[in-house]
């Protein structure tokens, strides 16, 4: 007899039957590094001027919140008014408006990778194209003519080129190795979508919308662009739009304005070939290339504003400041279907985004 192969099973069977007896002799798989891998992420903008920036963590299935999750993992604020978060592959790009700067984080963690807090001025939105990072800026809000997108290499976060554009660039989509840039127009009013080529860094066209365009949105070889129209206090009221551009030429296949210049959509969602919107606090709902809704399908009667809005898994999302935009808002979610009030979470200051791991 093999007396080594006869002590190696005696070990195993002393092994097995120590753990059997006692729990804590096993070792147990490392707790994961993760603390916000599954959850939703409210961005709250805070008060202008205060410096209270926030972003909240919820997690649905558990009920778990945790307010200042930037704040308390880093150890330093986030900072002045919160525009804007752009989730890419593991990253968290935060664009904090009034502070000049962009916070880029794990967004599993939370825990800061770097800062980004020069060639920015009054930066609104992000996006990545491979490797590099573009911001639209607004430059002096009281200069129609320093308005551009600066792009930087999201590797080394070093800054790259500034690319001038028209007043007040929002909201930007990359599609077929160009950016398309929706022009609301600062503090004055602007309609057009600017098209950037992202190997050459020029604008090579530019598209005339509806006045004021606040989404835009991908559909097959089509982008749609909701535009809400210039509002009461401006010099004319102006009707929203919807509007169509081929992906392939640029071109404006189709504007439809809505039937009242007293009506101002907003918060397009595109899903599968239904399109919604809203219209104040009501939702809105038609089949893709039909006719512009007449009736609403249900309001969100809870929510003082529709300051936040998305829509994901037949679920609405909803952030919503108190209307004097004071004090902690709340996030809203309704189902899809029948538009009633599956839960209501807590957030921070001024909630204007929502986002999701």
């Amino acid at each position: 007899m093999n007396y080594k192969h006869l002590l190696f099973l005696l070990s195993i069977v002393f092994f097995l039957n120590s753990c059997e007896d006692d729990t804590d002799c096993c070792a147990q798989p490392p707790e994961p590094d993760h603390n916000f891998a599954t959850g939703t992420f409210i961005l709250n903008e805070g008060n202008f001027g205060s410096a209270n920036a926030s972003v909240s963590y919820i997690n649905e299935n558990t009920g778990e919140t945790q307010s200042m999750i930037f704040s308390n993992t880093n150890a330093f604020d986030l900072g002045d008014t919160a525009q804007s978060i752009e989730m890419h592959e593991n990253l968290a790009i935060i664009v904090v408006n009034v502070s000049n700067k962009i916070e880029i984080v794990n967004r599993f963690t939370f825990e800061s990778l770097g800062t980004i807090n020069a060639n920015l001025q009054n930066p609104r939105y992000a996006e990545v194209v491979e490797d590099k990072l573009y911001v639209t800026n607004w430059g002096d809000g009281t200069n129609p003519e320093d308005d551009f997108v600066a792009v930087f290499d999201l590797n080394g976060l070093s800054f790259i080129e500034s690319i001038p554009v028209s007043e007040g660039p929002e909201k930007l989509l990359a599609e077929n190795n160009q950016l398309y840039v929706a022009h609301k127009g600062g503090f004055s009013f602007n309609n057009i979508i600017s098209v950037i080529n992202t190997r050459s860094g020029i604008v090579s066209s530019e598209i005339e919308v509806g006045f004021l365009p606040n989404s835009i949105a991908v559909s097959g070889s089509e982008l749609w662009v909701l535009s809400s129209g210039k509002p009461a206090y401006a010099d004319v009221e102006t009707a929203g739009e919807l509007s169509r551009i081929d992906l392939s030429s640029n071109e404006l296949i189709e504007s439809i304005k809505f039937p009242e210049n007293n009506i101002h959509p907003e918060n397009l969602n595109l899903i599968n070939n239904t399109a919604y919107l809203t219209i104040g606090k009501a939702l809105y709902k038609f089949s893709m290339g039909e006719d512009l809704p007449q009736s609403a399908e249900f309001s969100f009667d809870e929510a003082a504003l529709l300051y936040g809005f998305t829509i994901r898994n037949d679920k609405i999302y909803i952030a919503s400041p108190n209307a004097d935009f004071t004090g902690d808002g709340n996030l809203y979610i309704y189902n899809l279907n029948d538009g009633s009030l599956l839960d209501n979470f807590n957030t921070g200051i001024n909630p204007n985004g929502i986002y999701f791991n």
